[in-house]
């Protein structure tokens, strides 16, 4: 199997998923919007579970963009249910 360069990398992704540069932007605010959220609560929040609920905004944002890709579903619902076994096995909760 030929390796593919990373020009054509790039163009594939742009193809499936938007412009890095769009996306990443995008991505950036909505990460940022779960964190500030998740520390109004007064507590501070578990690491752990906010990384995997990013990880769900990134499967959202790539559906958005190609909402046949079914790959997207099934990753952003692995990631939901990690999410919450972080939540259960390492709970935040210190204020």
């Amino acid at each position: 199997m030929a390796n593919k360069k990373d020009s054509e990398i790039i163009e594939d992704r742009i193809e499936k998923y938007g412009h890095h540069l769009d996306f990443f932007e995008t991505y950036g605010q909505m990460c940022e919007l779960v964190g500030n959220y998740a520390s109004m609560n007064g507590k501070i929040p578990n690491a752990g579970h906010i990384s995997a609920l990013n990880m769900v905004l990134l499967k959202v944002l790539r559906s958005a963009w190609s909402p046949s890709l079914a790959d997207n579903y099934c990753d952003a619902r692995n990631y939901i249910s990690i999410a919450e076994g972080q939540a259960i096995s390492s709970p935040s909760g210190k204020e």
